[in-house]
């Protein structure tokens, strides 16, 4: 492994939360009330999700995500997949393609999913998702499942959607740990890329971007649109170094984050 990778590693293994070391019934004690699928275009999401639900992690679940900067790449993966190519894509919800997946091809009964339709960042995938759930049943225990490069900032803004009606527990899965190797993105040694190089670049950087609480950030000193996220030393210096080696994927994330003027 280059030194430019072990950055990368670190940095994705940091971005990647889990407070768990497995979505397993020997691990966790007490089932979730809801696990919450949030829109992504990273299929093995959807898969330890239904894994979770199949092994009685979790009661229910909810999937998250309308129409936003992820749904064209999850629309190719779909589209790209050897079992999920038939799923339909055209002008639906993010949401309402990752609930197929689940209910036809993942063994999840229909019944157990519900659909939130109209979020179209990570912002908002937390504060919908809140909403539709205080319509339920009691709601004490959640745990998240997103994008690997997106699941620390999920955290971050579901804890901010509930700071009024705080959760006995908030837990994140990442559905894996990106392994880099050789130039190779993957979420295991030897299987397909998961992202090309370059693009999980730009997305790991543009992430770290946003986690800091500075004028730059998303944090309270900056966008306000999370609260304050500890950023280890570790993961910073290896951030500061990845800007050094990649300045064009560095600008890249920063002109997409103030271009969509939103926490994506």
């Amino acid at each position: 492994m280059s030194d430019v990778e072990r950055d990368l590693a670190v940095v994705a293994g940091f971005l990647a939360r889990r407070d768990v070391p497995a979505l397993d019934r020997s691990v966790v004690a007490e089932p979730f009330d809801v696990l919450v699928l949030a829109g992504c275009g990273v299929l093995g999401a959807p898969e330890v999700a239904a894994a979770a639900i199949r092994a009685g992690v979790a009661d229910r679940v909810v999937v998250s995500g309308g129409l936003g900067h992820s749904t064209r790449f999850l629309v190719d993966a779909l589209q790209a997949h050897p079992r999920y190519g038939a799923v339909a894509t055209h002008g639906r919800s993010e949401a309402a393609m990752l609930a197929d997946v689940l209910s036809n091809y993942l063994g999840v009964p229909a019944k157990l999913i519900a659909i939130e339709d109209r979020s179209t960042n990570c912002g908002e995938n937390a504060v919908f998702t809140r909403r539709l759930l205080d319509g339920s049943s009691p709601v004490k225990r959640v745990v998240l499942v997103q994008d690997p490069t997106m699941q620390r900032r999920s955290h971050a803004a579901f804890e901010r959607a509930w700071a009024g009606r705080p959760l006995a527990r908030l837990a994140s899965f990442a559905p894996f740990v990106p392994c880099i190797a050789d130039g190779v993105v993957s979420a295991a040694p030897g299987e397909p890329p998961a992202w090309p190089f370059e693009r999980f670049v730009s997305l790991v950087l543009g992430e770290v971007r946003r986690l800091r609480d500075d004028e730059h950030g998303y944090g309270p000193r900056g966008a306000n649109f999370i609260d304050h996220v500890d950023v280890p030393p570790d993961v910073a210096a290896a951030y500061s170094r990845l800007v050094e080696h990649f300045p064009g994927s560095a600008r890249a994330a920063v002109s997409s984050g103030r271009s969509a003027g939103s926490p994506l």
